[in-house]
C-alpha cells in the first residue's frame, strides 16, 4: 500500500490543531505519516500536538519562518509515496484518502488529484460551501492558462506525487508574506505535471480563524500580493524559455480588474488606477499575440478600459439586478 505523507505547518492553532490530528487519525486508510511542522508557536499549539501519541505522527522544528518555508520542511522529511497538505486549522472526511488514492491507482501516468472541498466559519460549522476545483471537463492545457493569476484549488485539495516535487518546484518561500503564495506553487508544477480530478469532497476549510490573511479588506497588500505571484510565475516561464500565452495574458489581466473590483469595493480608487494599469498592461499583450478574438475582448479594445472604471463609478448608483450585470461585464467579460 502506498505510503500517504501529511504535512501540517502549525503555528498558534491552538484552538485547532487537536481537531485536525484527529481528523487524521479516523481516516480508514491507515497507511500515513503525519509530519507536524512547528514553526514558532507561541500560544501553547506545539504542547497540544505533542499529547497525541501514535508512531505515524512525526513533531518537527521548522529552521525557517512562514507556511511555505515549513512545508518545504516537511517535504525535506517525508518518506510517502504521495503528498497531501493540510493546514492545522484545516480537516479531512475519514474516506478522504481512501477516496484520492482510488483515483490514482486508476491513472498511473497522473500526477496530481484534485477534489472538491468544503468552506465554513466557526460562528455556523453546520453550514458549508461546496467549492471546486478548477479544469473539470478542460484540457490541461485550458487549466495552465488560467493557473498563472488564479490558484486552481485549495492548498489541501489535491494529492500530490511525491517524486514530480522536486526542490525546484517546492514552496516559494520569498513569497510566504503575500496573499495567494499557493497561486505560484500550482503554476509551477501545472506546467509538468498531468491532473486527474476525483468525486470527493472530503477536505474541509475553515475560513476567518485567528491568523488567516484579511488582504482582501487591505487592497495595496492585496495588489502587491497578486503583482508578486503573478511575476514569479511569468519569470518562472522566461527561465525555462518559455513567455506568457495570448490566454495567460488575458488571465493576467483578468487577474487585475479583479484586484481593481476589490479596490474600488474598498473606496481604494490609487490602488483602483494601479491595478487597472496592470490590466491594460496585460490587455496590449494579450493583443499583441492575436489573442483579443472574442466579442468582449474586442469591445474592450473598441471602448477602452475608461469605460469599465466608469462601470465601476455608476454601479453604486443602480438597483441590484443592475450592479450584478455589470459586476459580470467587468470581471468576467
Amino acid at each position: 500500500m502506498s505510503l500517504v505523507s501529511i504535512i501540517t505547518p502549525l503555528y498558534n492553532k491552538t484552538a485547532y490543531i487537536l481537531d485536525t490530528i484527529q481528523s487524521v487519525l479516523s481516516q480508514t486508510y491507515t497507511t500515513w505519516e503525519m509530519l507536524i511542522v512547528d514553526n514558532g508557536s507561541t500560544d501553547g499549539s506545539l504542547e497540544k500536538a505533542k499529547q497525541i501519541s501514535d508512531p505515524r505522527i512525526h513533531i518537527l522544528q521548522s529552521p525557517k519562518q512562514g507556511s511555505g518555508a515549513a512545508r518545504n520542511y516537511g517535504l525535506l522529511k517525508a518518506q510517502g509515496e504521495w503528498i497531501q497538505f493540510l493546514d492545522a486549522d484545516d480537516l479531512l472526511e475519514p474516506d478522504h484518502l481512501k477516496q484520492q488514492l482510488a483515483v490514482a491507482r486508476q491513472n498511473h501516468a497522473i500526477d496530481i488529484i484534485a477534489c472538491s472541498w468544503q468552506e465554513f466559519n466557526d460562528e455556523n460549522p453546520t453550514q458549508r460551501i461546496i467549492k471546486q476545483p478548477s479544469g473539470i471537463g478542460q484540457s490541461i492545457q485550458v487549466l495552465r492558462d488560467s493557473a498563472i493569476a488564479f490558484a486552481p484549488w485549495a492548498v489541501h485539495a489535491a494529492l500530490i506525487r511525491h517524486s514530480v516535487l522536486t526542490e525546484d518546484y517546492f514552496w516559494v518561500e520569498e513569497l510566504d508574506a503575500f496573499v495567494s503564495e499557493d497561486t505560484a506553487f500550482w503554476f509551477c508544477l501545472l506546467t509538468k505535471c498531468l491532473v486527474a480530478f476525483s468525486n470527493n469532497c472530503g477536505v474541509i476549510y475553515r475560513k476567518q480563524t485567528s491568523f488567516c490573511r484579511n488582504d482582501y479588506f487591505d487592497p495595496p497588500r492585496w495588489l502587491e500580493g497578486m503583482k508578486a505571484v503573478t511575476s514569479y510565475n511569468v519569470d518562472f516561464l522566461k527561465s525555462h524559455g518559455d513567455k506568457p500565452s495570448a490566454r495567460q495574458c488575458e488571465m493576467l489581466m483578468r487577474c487585475f480588474l479583479s484586484t481593481a473590483n476589490i479596490a474600488h469595493s474598498q473606496r481604494d480608487f490609487t490602488t483602483e488606477r494601479k491595478a487597472f494599469a496592470l490590466a491594460n498592461q496585460w490587455f496590449k499583450e494579450c493583443e499583441k499575440l492575436g489573442g483579443v478574438n472574442t466579442l468582449p475582448l474586442r469591445l474592450r479594445k473598441i471602448f477602452g478600459f475608461c469605460l469599465i472604471q466608469y462601470c465601476l463609478g455608476i454601479r453604486y448608483r443602480l438597483g441590484n439586478s443592475a450592479k450584478a450585470l455589470i459586476n459580470k461585464i467587468i470581471i468576467y467579460a
